[in-house]
């Protein structure tokens, strides 16, 4: 085989070029301390260190979601336990006035400290992380409680309530109050049929004041507090024989939820209002149901469905009923001033979940916060006009009912107050437990994103870290290869066949 001049010069400049691009990577390499800087470096290295990168990413912000519901969920610990000290200064305090050796002036005082604690339980519930409220529900940016007015009453028709709006099924209370008013009808009658006599106190019986509620009229008025009564409700007179007879009516202090609970998933109509679309089941996010084709709620009904607002669907679902499964439950169509189903008819079923959550590991999310109702009590209007109150072990009505039986010296009240105090304390501990095994759950959580992290960053660096000592030896292994190529073929470039002549 004849070697050639040009040969030769193309062989020299092939392989000082070869040399010089790996001499180029391992410098890069050492500068960077990382054995892959671009994907041709090792594109399997390449890929497996984008996959964990990927995850580290994951893995980072779910340990930022795990601080912040630990922000959370650690405030609503300590905020509990300080409002399980408030309320046994209260426990304490219904044991003190349910001695019937003290005085009424004894109990006016007992209330005036009563009532200081109660507020500054109201302030607890109005805690808030970072501007939000935290047992307010979903409706975080505001506060979970007002301070306002509520009723205990007795009689046959009556029944509690508060507010400024009609409280199912009888009564409804405005104005303001600094202490509570004690009301007592003297004449039987029905409310909006007949002139009944009442009178009121506002210094728990001492004095009274005499006034009438007119016929037609449904509003007792007392001292800049007002009473609005049911029309058709039926009163009777109080006796000085028989003091448990009679209706009587006390106003006094309550706490009243302005937050968010859980009233049941509602539905949207986007376009056809004309259907009654009604949905049953627990509803933990809101789904969006479109209908598929021209139709009638009697079926068959074809449809999907997303539970991301729309961004993506479900494959298309049959119903042969109008009754529609989606995820948390049906979604059942019936005529309302229509039958009718045209495709693209919409209805949105929002969620009656009042948990805020964040998703803290891979399929795992946490409620951070907490419904005050299911923790305090209070009053509270699904609607906006009946209030009501959440049962016999709600906290705050059982410390307004104690703060009116102490202002309107009914001992009788304060012995049956001491008990709902006490019951509504293991309510609210019990809700207090559930916030710590919440935390609990974030502790493992927290531990096991760590070990994931920790697992992922070992795996990006066995494929991405360079042995600086092994590319040291490397690197000047070539650099002397290079050098010798450099010089031979400086060499023999410059041999010539006119040498020879």
């Amino acid at each position: 085989m004849r070697i050639s001049t040009s040969m030769t010069y193309d062989n020299s400049l092939k392989y000082m070029t070869r040399l010089q691009s790996d001499i180029n990577r391992l410098t890069i390499q050492m500068a960077t301390q990382q054995r892959i800087n671009c994907p041709s470096d090792d594109p399997y290295g390449t890929e497996v260190a984008l996959t964990n990168s990927t995850l580290i990413s994951q893995l980072t912000q779910y340990q930022s979601n795990v601080d912040t519901a630990k922000g959370w969920l650690s405030l609503a610990d300590d905020t509990l336990g300080d409002a399980s000290t408030v309320i046994t200064s209260l426990i304490e305090l219904a044991e003190q006035a349910a001695n019937g050796t003290l005085t009424d002036a004894n109990r006016l005082a007992i209330a005036e400290e009563a009532r200081g604690l109660y507020e500054q339980l109201i302030t607890y519930a109005n805690t808030q992380y970072n501007g939000q409220s935290i047992f307010a529900g979903r409706d975080s940016g505001g506060t979970a409680y007002t301070l306002g007015l509520g009723a205990t009453v007795s009689g046959v028709t009556l029944a509690s309530g508060a507010g400024s709006a009609v409280l199912t099924p009888v009564l409804s209370v405005d104005g303001e109050a600094d202490q509570s008013i004690r009301i007592e009808f003297t004449g039987d009658g029905t409310v909006g049929t007949d002139d009944i006599s009442y009178r009121y106190s506002t210094d728990g019986g001492d004095t009274w004041t005499e006034a009438t509620l007119a016929a037609g009229e449904t509003t007792l008025s007392c001292d800049g507090v007002t009473v609005t009564m049911q029309d058709g409700t039926g009163v009777t007179a109080v006796s000085d024989d028989d003091t448990s007879a009679g209706t009587r009516i006390t106003v006094r202090p309550a706490a009243i939820y302005t937050g968010d609970a859980d009233d049941g998933a509602k539905v949207t109509a986007q376009t056809n209002t004309g259907v009654t679309a009604t949905p049953t089941g627990t509803f933990s996010s809101s789904v969006v149901v479109r209908i598929e084709g021209d139709t009638t709620v009697s079926g068959p009904v074809s449809y999907r469905y997303s539970t991301d607002g729309g961004l993506t669907w479900s494959d298309v679902k049959s119903s042969d009923n109008g009754t529609l499964t989606v995820p948390g439950g049906t979604l059942e169509l019936s005529a309302g001033s229509g039958s009718g189903l045209a495709a693209g008819d919409t209805f949105t079923v929002t969620s009656d979940s009042t948990d805020l959550t964040v998703r803290v590991s891979t399929g795992t999310s946490i409620a951070i916060n907490s419904c005050g109702l299911d923790v305090f009590g209070g009053l509270y209007s699904a609607d906006g006009t009946g209030y009501s109150g959440t049962g016999g072990d709600d906290l705050f009505e059982a410390i307004g009912q104690f703060i009116g039986y102490l202002e309107t010296n009914n001992e009788e009240g304060i012995a049956e107050s001491l008990e709902a105090i006490t019951a509504g304390q293991a309510r609210m501990l019990s809700a207090a437990s559930d916030i710590g095994a919440r935390e609990i759950r974030l502790e493992h959580i927290e531990t096991a994103n760590t070990l994931l992290t920790s697992t992922a960053k070992n795996a990006v660096s066995n494929v991405v870290d360079a042995d600086t000592t092994e590319l040291a030896t490397e690197l000047s292994k070539l650099t002397t290869i290079y050098k010798a190529v450099l010089s031979t073929s400086s060499a023999v470039m410059k041999l010539s066949l006119l040498d020879y002549l």
